[in-house]
């Protein structure tokens, strides 16, 4: 008998020693796996958003509770959501029209690059071999992955996200796709007799965990092993699976942030200690199989798994970064890059404008030729994301998150103070507000992370080869004349066609179309 009690409160224990990793995984493989939901509010008047949109949704594992909620008292469901403008519009569009990621993908891959004229036929074959694909060698070689990394945090406080890969970088990867294969057809094909299919799906349920701890244990025989271990455990496990019923109502509650953030990585960590008792009991009994059960390091508790003491040899990882990220930059230089970045984000910008709609438009606030607050945004990542920087998986969602910060209250503050809008994203796929939107934010984290891994590092390395005399001088002029232009801009700002439309006739138009 297994005291729920004590595995619970272990699980927590695991979860708070390496809660913001497990937070990282958890929150990649749902999107990745389609295991996503979550509730957003659209811009101003609109209701709020229902978002259950895997990034593969071609093959259903797992079906999670959903939740419609209303404001305003309008019933708002997926269906009736069209963003209208940007390519994240586009593919969101054709994605919930098509029901299928890849699908809704290729069709408006088709639409914005060869303007529809590829055959219909073609993209729905092309969509299935995709889907099969993905499933085959992404989906269900990740599941073992993330077992994987749960398996060593199990006594391994200090496991990193990147352990979710393991199974990619030894040579077992035929093994473990043709095995998972097996089982999501084995487990299909007992759905037909109803009650045999939830027996069987507990009794296969440990062998993705088995697979991650020996790939190489030929495919049937870990199949057999998950099969003796969940002897007499099935009803107990279906029991712990009960036990989270009013955690997924609190869930829904709570918009499904609750189950990122808290019960699906505690419900995990419950799941792994499980899977750890009844491994135990299988080699205590030596049931059959069991002697595959042999991954001796995952029994030691230290910060790290020591991965050249694992039972096959991992591909060695080639260090992609070769610049000193890491450097300490000088006030000289950090006032360089300020004015370095809203140049080029003024660039950015006026010459997007030039190549949609044919017209110059000085576009920012300031009068000069620099968008500050790119500037602002990039010397706030430099400065508050340093001690992150040996982290760029985290380092992309901080920059997304301050980013996005900056530009929401920016946003806010002009339309409030200064009654006029800058920038308008309204229509664009999740924007909040029409101040910022989805695709701007993964463009600020793409464009900030590189910045600092590599920009940031190759123009200081130019900054330092300028004397010390002339590049005080040019902080010193560039500065004056910025402190001009904000000063006089502050009282009146730059606006005109293609820079700023007035917020309260803006507000009226958005408020008719929703009537």
């Amino acid at each position: 008998m297994i005291n729920r009690k004590i595995l619970k409160k272990e699980a927590k224990s695991t979860l708070k020693k390496n809660y913001w990793r497990i937070i990282a995984v958890v929150f990649f493989l749902a999107i990745v796996l389609g295991n996503f939901n979550i509730v957003i509010k659209s811009r101003i008047t609109l209701p709020a958003l229902q978002i259950n949109a895997p990034l593969a949704n071609t093959i259903h594992t797992n079906n999670l509770l959903e939740t419609t909620i209303h404001i305003n008292h309008l019933p708002f469901d997926l269906s009736s959501y069209k963003p209208t403008r940007g390519v994240l519009a586009n593919l969101f569009n054709n994605i919930i029209s098509s029901g299928s990621f890849i699908f809704g993908l290729l069709n408006s891959f088709n639409q914005l690059v060869f303007h529809e004229h590829i055959w219909q036929s073609f993209i729905i074959l092309l969509g299935a071999l995709l889907s099969f694909f993905y499933w085959f060698f992404i989906r269900n070689v990740l599941i073992v992955g993330e077992k994987r990394f749960f398996l060593e945090n199990y006594n391994h406080q200090k496991t990193k996200f990147i352990r979710i890969l393991v199974p990619y970088k030894i040579k077992k990867l035929k093994n473990i796709t043709f095995t998972m294969m097996v089982v999501t057809i084995k487990e299909w094909l007992w759905y037909f007799t109803i009650v045999g299919g939830f027996i069987k799906h507990y009794a296969y349920c440990l062998t993705p965990y088995i697979l991650a701890e020996n790939p190489g244990i030929k495919g049937q025989d870990a199949i057999k092993l998950s099969e003796n271990l969940m002897k007499g455990h099935k009803w107990e496990f279906f029991k712990l699976d009960l036990s989270f019923l009013g955690w997924h109502l609190l869930d829904i509650l709570t918009l499904h942030f609750l189950g990122i953030l808290f019960i699906t990585p505690y419900k995990k960590c419950c799941i792994t200690n499980l899977y750890f008792i009844l491994r135990e009991n299988g080699k205590n009994n030596k049931i059959p199989n069991s002697e595959y059960l042999c991954d001796k390091e995952l029994d030691k508790i230290e910060d790290k798994y020591k991965k050249e003491n694992y039972l096959y040899k991992e591909k060695e990882t080639k260090k992609w970064l070769h610049t000193d990220y890491n450097k300490k930059y000088s006030f000289s230089s950090i006032v360089l890059m300020f004015f370095t970045a809203s140049i080029i984000g003024w660039l950015w910008e006026v010459g997007l404008n030039l190549f949609q709609y044919g017209f110059f438009a000085n576009r920012g606030t300031l009068h000069g030729p620099w968008l500050h607050i790119y500037g602002w945004g990039l010397i706030l990542i430099l400065l508050l994301l340093k001690k992150f920087r040996d982290h760029p998986i985290l380092t992309f969602f901080l920059v997304i998150v301050l980013c996005g910060t900056l530009e929401y209250g920016t946003a806010w503050y002009l339309e409030t103070f200064k009654n006029a809008r800058w920038w308008d994203y309204d229509g664009f796929f999740l924007n909040l507000h029409g101040r910022i939107c989805m695709e701007g934010l993964l463009a600020f984290g793409i464009g900030g992370t590189f910045f600092i891994y590599f920009v940031a590092p190759f123009f200081d390395s130019l900054f330092m080869k300028i004397p010390k005399k002339y590049k005080t001088l040019f902080c010193i002029l560039l500065s004056i004349l910025y402190i001009i232009d904000f000063a006089y801009s502050s009282k009146y700002p730059n606006t005109g066609e293609g820079v700023s439309q007035n917020f309260s006739t803006y507000k009226n138009t958005i408020d008719l179309k929703t009537l």
